[in-house]
């Protein structure tokens, strides 16, 4: 009985579909001394601690998640469910959370693309608002494609901030 409780704790059915394992989750704490462009991260808005990633007039892209697809779940990844909060000044800030798999062996071949426009979810500026999109991926992905996942500045030249990144695996 306590091994389906624990099982059932670390699972959830959302939208009628298995959501699995965490693929990450990250509050930008603990990548400052990683290798990381220190850049990348602020101390100017934070939805937890201390650090954000972001993307400015200056900046076209916060960091970037890089995984292959077989070291990113212990499962076949059919697709993944991405949550985040992101602090826009102004709910027309263009600015948009990239989801990519790249074909290995290309610099630009992209097998999936989709995005999370966050002003199609963000209706109030100047405060943190969570978002989340479910993503599904083509059959057949080759193990070594990689998933991408990033925040990209688009056309927004005011500062856009994201923190408390999760994405789960859709199996």
């Amino acid at each position: 009985m306590a091994g389906t409780s624990l099982l059932a704790a670390c699972s959830s059915n959302e939208a009628g579909r298995w959501v699995g394992d965490y693929v990450t989750a990250n509050d930008f704490e603990a990548l400052r001394g990683w290798g990381v462009d220190a850049n990348s991260l602020t101390r100017d808005h934070a939805h937890s601690g201390q650090y954000a990633t972001f993307v400015n007039a200056e900046r076209e892209y916060g960091l970037t998640f890089d995984m292959p697809l077989n070291q990113a779940s212990v499962h076949p990844l059919k697709g993944v469910a991405v949550e985040a909060w992101v602090y826009l000044p102004t709910p027309q800030a263009a600015a948009s959370l990239e989801v990519q798999v790249q074909l290995p062996g290309t610099e630009n071949r992209q097998a999936f693309a989709g995005s999370i426009k966050l002003a199609d979810q963000v209706k109030e500026g100047a405060k943190w608002t969570r978002v989340r999109q479910e993503f599904a991926f083509p059959a057949g992905l080759p193990d070594e494609a990689h998933l991408r996942i990033f925040l990209w500045r688009n056309a927004s030249s005011l500062p856009v901030y994201l923190d408390d990144l999760k994405v789960k695996a859709l199996e």
